[in-house]
C-alpha cells in the first residue's frame, strides 16, 4: 500500500460516518450500482442539482444510470464538511472524463451538497456547481461562444 493511501485511509476514520458512507460511494462514480444506493438513501429521497430535480428512489437509480451512460471516469473527493444535527454541507470535487467532453480530457468541477437525513439516510440532497465549467464550456462550439462572452464581461 502506498503511503499517500495510508496517510488517506487513517484519516478517514477521523470521518463522521455518513461522510465515510458518501466517500465509499462516490469514490469511483463511474462504476455506480444503483441497487447500493438503498444503503445510502431514503426511499422518499428528494434529489435536486443544475440538471434535474427527482422524487423517490427509483427515480434517483433511473437518474444516475442515465447521467453515467458514456462516462468513461467520474470520482468526487470530499473535502470539508460541517455537520448540524440532521443535516450536513459537504465540499466536493468532481472529476469527470466523458469523450463527448472537452475532447475526452478530465474535467475538475468543485461543488457543495447539502445533505438532510432521515431514519439515518438521506432524505433529501441538493447540489450546487456550475454548469458551464462542467458541460457547456466543453462542447465545441458552445465552449467558444460562453468563453467570448466572457472575455468581454472582464474589463481590459
Amino acid at each position: 500500500m502506498s503511503e499517500n493511501k495510508a496517510e488517506e485511509l487513517a484519516k478517514e476514520q477521523d470521518y463522521p460516518e455518513v461522510i465515510q458512507r458518501l466517500r465509499k460511494y462516490y469514490d469511483e462514480f463511474s462504476d455506480v450500482n444503483v441497487e447500493q444506493l438503498d444503503d445510502l438513501y431514503h426511499e422518499d429521497v428528494t434529489f435536486i442539482d443544475p440538471i434535474h430535480h427527482v422524487h423517490g428512489l427509483d427515480e434517483l437509480k433511473s437518474y444516475f444510470k442515465g447521467t453515467m451512460e458514456g462516462v468513461e471516469q467520474c470520482h468526487f473527493a470530499f473535502t470539508e464538511w460541517a455537520e448540524n444535527g440532521d443535516q450536513v454541507f459537504v465540499n466536493w470535487q468532481m472529476r469527470l472524463r466523458h469523450p463527448k467532453l472537452a475532447e475526452n480530457q478530465e474535467i475538475v468541477v468543485p461543488g457543495v451538497s447539502h445533505l438532510e437525513f432521515k431514519e439515518d439516510k438521506i432524505i433529501q440532497q441538493r447540489d450546487y456547481y456550475d454548469m458551464g465549467a462542467m458541460i457547456y464550456e466543453h462542447v465545441t462550439l458552445l465552449g467558444y461562444v460562453i468563453n467570448k462572452i466572457k472575455s468581454r464581461m472582464v474589463p481590459s
